[in-house]
């Protein structure tokens, strides 16, 4: 008795706990995507050819049946253009009907009330619904003329509203589509919710940026595109491909298993063709088994989505992150929601996971040697780069191929540091300043701890203290002049969402601003004045020759002069015999033998080469003179 009694047991906790399983594995959460829109007069200016009525379809197009959505716009009231339901082809055509609507017309901009009512049924979290809100906007927030109503209704932003979508498990995906937008009020928003944040430069780029909100807020089945081939195999029911299209391309036609071909003018019963100015939206049911060809232009966004049993699960990444951050990720198989296990089908399956950034080649990982019970399992983030990163995971066999793509925003560092050299210490003294991101970290778990090194290798270890409310502060004093040093910091805290953060910024060098006294001269500057004093010489020396040469010539020109009266002796009085001595020559002499013509010769001469001494050291004394920075200060 007692042992019937145990197998029934046994059996009704296999009959309890394995249909748990089944159910939990089956429940995926549905999206819930609801789209606000901005109608401000200043859309006039920054979308003038309307391309968020395009942008619009694009996005509803591409929402699959089952899953819930709705369309607000908003300027000083906020309307709900499309009612929030689940969709199907009814809400499909109203939707597409609706975005013909969207207009420029409106007054002010009022985010607080878009938002507040976009989600008023949001009041608490459901792990059923995966929640979404897409915002666009191109301006501040602005109730009216009065402006600290809008200076207060953005702080309710912040404070009230922000929090109660984070309590929701709200994802707020915010579209910034001109400068003047305030920037940082989306940015904020989108970080706080985890949500993703873009800058449109124009309105052409519109379509493209829905596209990537519309995946991060649905989760859809695709198929890899390789140079516009696809293929699709038995299971899939309904395939939805987006090719963008430039203005110069030609219309787009599809080439088909068969080799027959459609275009949008020549399509088949189970075909709708969606034609927008930059894209096709084409949903095909039952579409044929086999390679499918697009031909049109290659495009990174063309997309083809897909309905059927047979998906790649994988796991949610978040959407931003901080540099540094890893994570483990998980790909499966499943098959009527079932993880697929059976080894003679996953032994055909290659699986591969790639990395792509925006500013280093792609780094592909075999997952393959990484399947235990029909879970691929790896790591990602040592490699992400700041900014964009995409992961990509493709599973691909002979009958079948899936592919999933998730974006990831990489802050680089969530502090702003700065490093100063303080002048007015006795010593050479830096101080270094972090001023932390509270978007993106909690600050009240924050240790930062600093390795200083010198150029011989010497280490001393420093913590790095609060010194008020938003900064931490490290003072570095009695550091040797002109030496340079390099802190290395290490930041440990935590992410808004409780995960564990260890950072370690660039190396900060520290160089000496202030100039040592210079107290001799460079050789190769030394150089430089011998040559110029030896050039101020020689140039001295023609000098001093020339007067001389010129002083002889004058001396030549004076020696020959004759008295013309001497042939009239009579009428001349009679003359010492010295001054009929020619000129330059003297009866008495010294004991040198020089006349005093040649004594006067010799004086001057003397007289300008000391000139030319005088000069030169001079000039000398002068070069050494401006070359001391210390008579510059």
């Amino acid at each position: 008795m007692v042992r019937t009694q145990k197998y029934v047991l046994i059996l009704f906790l296999m009959v309890c706990f394995l249909p748990v399983r089944q159910v939990l594995a089956m429940q995926e959460p549905i999206s819930d995507v609801r789209i606000v829109i901005d109608v401000s007069g200043s859309m006039k200016k920054n979308d003038p050819n309307n391309l968020r009525s395009p942008a619009l379809k694009m996005i509803v197009g591409l929402l699959p049946e089952g899953e819930k959505s709705g369309v607000w716009t908003f300027a000083k009231y906020v309307n709900m253009l499309v009612p929030h339901r689940e969709v199907n082809d009814a809400w499909l055509m109203e939707a597409e009907k609706q975005s013909d609507k969207i207009h420029s017309h409106g007054l002010f901009t009022d985010i607080e009330q878009a938002l507040a009512k976009a989600t008023a049924n949001q009041k608490g979290a459901d792990p059923t619904q995966h929640r979404s809100v897409i915002l666009l906007s191109d301006g501040l927030v602005d109730l009216s003329t009065n402006e600290e109503q809008s200076k207060a209704s953005r702080q309710r932003i912040l404070d009230a509203l922000v929090p109660r979508l984070k309590k929701a498990d709200v994802a707020v995906h915010t579209i910034a589509l001109a400068e003047t937008s305030d920037h940082a009020l989306l940015r904020d928003i989108a970080l706080a919710t985890d949500g993703w944040y873009e800058q449109v430069d124009s309105a052409e780029q519109l379509q493209r940026v829905f596209l990537h909100m519309f995946e991060k807020a649905a989760q859809r089945d695709t198929v890899p595109l390789s140079d516009n081939n696809f293929k699709i195999d038995d299971s899939i029911s309904e395939m939805t491909l987006l090719v963008f299209r430039s203005e110069e391309s030609k219309p787009t036609e599809l080439l088909l298993p068969d080799q027959t071909r459609i275009s949008q003018q020549q399509v088949l019963d189970n075909v709708r063709w969606h034609n927008e100015i930059g894209y096709d939206l084409i949903t095909i049911s039952e579409p044929q088994i086999g390679t499918w060809i697009i031909d049109a232009e290659l495009d990174p966004d063309n997309r083809v989505m897909v309905i059927t049993d047979l998906k790649l699960a994988t796991t949610d990444l978040p959407n931003n992150i901080l540099i540094g951050e890893t994570f483990d990720i998980e790909a499966s198989l499943t098959d009527h929601d079932e993880i697929i296990t059976r080894l003679e089908f996953l032994d055909l399956v290659d699986a591969q996971l790639k990395e792509e950034s925006e500013i280093s080649d792609p780094i592909e990982q075999n997952l393959n040697q990484n399947r235990r019970e029909g879970i691929y399992r790896s790591n990602v983030g040592d490699t992400f780069q700041a900014g964009r990163n995409d992961v990509v995971i493709t599973m691909i066999s002979e009958t079948f191929e899936r592919q999933r793509r998730q974006s990831i925003n990489v802050v680089e560092t969530p502090f702003v540091i700065n490093t100063e050299q303080l002048m007015d210490e006795f010593t050479r003294t830096h101080r270094i300043t972090l001023k932390p991101d509270d978007s993106l970290i909690k600050t009240d778990v924050i240790s930062i701890a600093a390795m200083l090194t010198a150029e011989d290798g010497s280490e001393w270890s420093y913590e790095v203290l609060k010194s008020d409310d938003k900064e931490w502060q490290l003072t570095l004093a009695d550091l040797e002049p002109q030496q340079d040093y390099s802190v290395a910091l290490q930041i440990r805290s935590e992410t808004l969402k409780g995960r564990s953060l260890f950072l370690q910024p660039e190396l900060i060098v520290l160089h000496d601003d202030i100039l040592a006294p210079v107290e001799e001269i460079e050789p190769s500057m030394e150089m430089d004045v011998v040559d110029d004093e030896l050039e101020q010489m020689d140039d001295q020396k023609s000098i001093e020759e020339q007067i001389i040469d010129e002083m002889d010539d004058q001396e030549s020109i004076v020696e020959p002069i004759i008295d013309e009266m001497s042939g009239s002796d009579d009428l001349l009085p009679e003359i010492d015999d010295e001054l009929l001595l020619p000129v330059g020559e003297s009866k008495d002499l010294d004991e040198s033998g020089l006349s005093s013509s040649s004594k006067l010769v010799l004086g001057n001469g003397i007289i300008v080469l000391l000139v030319g001494m005088g000069i030169f050291f001079w000039r000398r004394r002068s070069a050494t003179v401006s070359i001391n920075p210390g008579d510059q200060l």
